[in-house]
C-alpha cells in the first residue's frame, strides 16, 4: 500500500465548506439483529438520501462492502476513502457517525417527504426510487417497521405519495408492468429524468421472504447501495425479464412476454428522449441467482448467459450500453460522492518501439472482465495491488466509460501503473453492448443505424484514457462482425481488435481483427489444467498469435502459470507480449509491408 500511495498524483486540492460525512453501515446494520426486511429497508433509504445529498458535491460516503486485499479481507469503502485522502480529500476533514439519528440530524434538508411502496408488488421500490430521485422524496416499505420509525416517529417525514394498491394489472395484465408502465408515463415520457442512464435494479421481490432483495451478511451484491448514483443522477429504475417466450417466476399470471413489451417500451421511450444522439447506459445486470435463468429455483428455461446476451441484444437495438455490475459482486457504494473527482482532459500511453516479426507463438493475456464500474472498484486491491504487477506485460481491460461513475480509480490506475501495465477497451469498447445490432433490422426497434453514433461516443473516451486496442467484442447471438461494422471499430481502435466471434476481414482501414482463442480459469492449485488450454490452441507452426481471456486474475497467477508453461511445454517458443506490440507483429504476419 504505501508504494501505491506514494505513487500517487498529486492534484490541487479544492477548498471544501463542510466535513464529508462518513456513515458507518456495519453497525447501523447490526443492531436490527436478524431483521433482514429492516435491514434492507434501512440501506435503501441510506442510499437514497445519500444521492440526494450529493447531488452537487460530495458530502456523505457510507463504510459497507467488503474485498480481498493482498493479505487478507479488506474494506473496499475504507481503501477507496484512504487513497483519495493522498490527493482529492487532502485537506478535507471527515465527519464519522454511526446511527441513522446522526444521519438525519447532518441532512435535514434532505428530508422532505416519503413515496411508501407497496410490497405486494416488489416493482413499486424501484418506482418509489424513480421518485425519489426526480421529487426527492425518501422511498419507504409500506406497513414495515422503518415506516415506524422515520414516518410514525424519528424524523416524521410528511408521507407525499402512496403506492399501495395502486396497480392491480388492469392495463397490462400484470401489476409489475403496470407499475412501471405508469412511471415511465410520469417521469420518463415528460421529460423529467435522465435521457442518458437507465438503473436496472434487482427490486424487492424475493424467494425467501424474509430476506427481500439481497441476503445480508452477503454485501457482495447488496445493490442497494448502487442506488445513490442512480439518485443522484434522476435515473429510471427498473427490472424486467427480456425474454418474450416465459413468463418471469416473480410474476407468474402475466401473459407471456409482458415484462418484454415493458422493457422494450421503457428503451424506446429513452431514444426519443434523447433523440436518438447519444449512447445511453443501463446500468446493473440480470438477477440471474434469483429470476429469468433456468438457475437453482429462478424459474426460467433459459441460461444465465443467454440471458444476458437476450438482455444485451436487446439495450443494443435501442441505442444503450451495459455498466454491468453482475454477480457475485454487483454491489457499489459512494458513486454518487466519487463521481465528483475531477479527472484530468488527457491521460496518456506510450506505445513501446516496434520490434521484428519472429518464429514465435505471441500470446496477450487479456486481463478482464472490467466492465462493471463495481468489478473494478472491488478488484483493484486484489489484481493491481498484486506485488508481481510491472513484473510482466498486462493488459488491462478497464472499459472507459466506466471512468462517469468512477473516475477516481481512473485516475489512480493511471498515475500508479509500471512500464508493464497498458490499458485496452474491453467488451465491447466504451461500454458492453452487440455492435452488429447498431445496423440493419436492430431487432424491430424501428431506430436508424447507430454506426456513426457509437463511433463519436468511443472516439471520446478513447481520446481521452489514449486508447488504441479493443481487447473484446462480444456479438452474442448474433454472427460474425461484418465489413461495416469493421470499418466503424477501425476508426477509434485502430491498432487492433480482439473478437469473440468472426469477422469478415482479418485487416480493415488498417485495424488488425484477431478471434480470441479461449478463456481461462487457471489456480495456483491445478496450473498444469490452463496449460494444457494453451497447448491444446497452439497447433501449427510459428508464428502464431493467440489471445487468451482470463477473468479478474491476479498478475501473480499469470506469473505462475507463464513459468509453468515454459517449464514443461518449452518446445514452443512462447513471448507473451503487451498488447501494442502483439497486435502490430500479427499485422505484419497477416498483412506484411510491401
Amino acid at each position: 500500500m504505501k508504494r501505491i500511495l506514494a505513487a500517487l498524483l498529486l492534484l490541487c486540492v479544492p477548498a471544501f465548506a463542510e466535513p464529508l460525512v462518513y456513515l458507518d453501515m456495519e453497525p447501523v446494520l447490526a443492531r436490527y439483529g436478524d431483521d433482514t426486511i429492516l435491514q434492507y429497508d434501512t440501506l435503501k433509504l441510506v442510499a437514497s438520501l445519500q444521492g440526494l445529498v450529493n447531488r452537487d458535491a460530495p458530502r456523505l460516503a457510507i463504510r459497507l462492502l467488503r474485498g480481498t486485499g493482498q493479505t487478507g479481507p479488506v474494506n473496499v469503502d475504507d481503501y477507496w476513502l484512504e487513497i483519495l485522502q493522498q490527493g482529492w480529500l487532502k485537506d478535507r476533514e471527515i465527519l464519522r457517525i454511526d446511527s441513522l439519528d446522526a444521519l438525519f440530524a447532518r441532512f435535514p434538508e434532505a428530508l422532505t417527504g416519503a413515496v411508501l411502496w407497496d410490497p405486494k408488488v416488489p416493482a413499486t421500490s424501484n418506482v418509489a426510487s424513480t421518485i425519489c430521485g426526480v421529487e426527492g422524496w425518501l422511498p419507504v416499505r409500506a406497513g414495515g417497521a422503518l415506516y415506524d420509525q422515520a414516518v410514525a416517529a424519528g424524523p416524521m417525514l410528511p408521507v407525499k405519495l402512496s403506492l399501495v394498491d395502486r396497480f392491480d394489472g388492469g392495463e397490462s395484465g400484470s401489476a409489475k408492468c403496470d407499475a412501471y408502465l405508469w412511471a415511465k408515463r410520469a417521469y420518463l415520457d415528460a421529460g423529467r429524468c435522465n435521457d442518458r442512464l437507465l438503473a436496472y435494479c434487482v427490486d424487492a421481490f424475493s424467494q425467501k421472504p424474509t430476506e427481500p432483495g439481497f441476503q445480508y451478511p452477503d454485501l457482495d451484491n447488496a445493490v442497494l447501495a448502487n442506488q445513490d448514483y442512480y439518485v443522484a443522477k434522476q435515473a429510471f429504475f427498473f427490472d424486467l425479464s427480456p425474454w418474450a417466450d416465459e413468463t418471469p417466476n416473480d410474476d407468474p399470471n402475466q401473459p407471456p412476454g409482458t415484462d418484454r413489451a415493458t422493457f422494450t417500451a421503457i428503451l424506446k421511450s429513452l431514444a426519443e428522449q434523447n433523440g436518438g444522439d447519444a449512447m445511453a447506459t443501463v446500468s446493473g445486470f440480470t438477477p440471474w441467482n434469483q429470476k429469468y435463468t433456468d438457475h437453482g429455483n429462478a424459474g426460467g428455461k433459459h441460461g444465465g448467459v443467454h440471458t444476458e446476451w437476450e438482455h444485451v441484444a436487446l439495450v443494443s437495438a435501442y441505442n444503450a450500453i451495459l455498466d454491468a455490475d453482475a454477480l457475485g459482486m454487483s454491489g457499489l457504494a459512494n458513486a454518487s460522492a466519487y463521481r465528483h473527482y475531477p479527472l484530468r482532459e488527457r491521460y496518456t500511453q506510450t506505445p513501446p518501439p516496434p520490434r521484428a516479426l519472429e518464429a514465435k507463438t505471441y500470446v496477450l493475456v487479456y486481463m478482464g472482465d472490467y466492465d462493471s464500474s463495481a468489478w473494478l472498484s472491488r478488484n483493484i486491491p486484489k489484481v493491481w495491488d498484486d506485488p508481481a504487477r510491472g513484473t510482466l506485460p498486462m493488459a488491462w481491460a478497464f472499459n472507459p466509460n466506466l471512468s462517469d461513475r468512477i473516475p477516481h480509480i481512473f485516475n489512480h490506475v493511471f498515475s500508479t501503473r509500471t512500464d508493464q501495465d497498458w490499458f485496452i477497451g474491453g467488451d465491447s469498447g466504451a461500454g458492453y453492448l452487440n455492435p452488429n445490432l447498431l445496423t440493419g433490422d436492430r431487432l424491430g426497434s424501428g431506430l436508424p443505424d447507430a454506426l456513426d453514433l457509437w463511433v463519436r461516443h468511443n472516439q471520446h473516451y478513447y481520446t481521452r484514457f489514449d486508447y488504441s486496442i479493443t481487447g473484446f467484442v462480444i456479438n452474442g447471438f448474433h454472427g460474425d462482425m461484418p465489413l461495416a461494422v469493421q470499418r466503424a471499430y477501425a476508426k477509434f481502435s485502430p491498432r487492433g481488435v480482439g473478437m469473440q466471434l468472426g469477422f469478415a476481414q482479418p485487416v480493415v482501414d488498417g485495424a488488425p481483427f484477431l478471434r480470441h482463442a479461449r478463456d481461462l480459469y487457471p489456480n495456483l492449485r491445478n496450473l498444469d489444467g490452463a496449460v494444457f488450454e494453451i497447448m491444446a490452441s497452439a497447433d501449427g507452426a510459428e508464428p502464431q498469435f493467440l489471445i487468451f481471456r482470463m477473468i479478474l486474475q491476479k498478475p501473480s497467477t499469470v506469473a505462475a502459470l507463464i513459468q509453468r508453461l515454459k517449464e514443461t511445454r518449452g518446445e514452443r517458443n512462447w513471448d507473451f507480449c503487451d498488447p501494442y506490440t502483439f497486435f502490430d507483429l500479427y499485422k505484419q504476419h497477416i498483412s506484411p509491408p510491401p
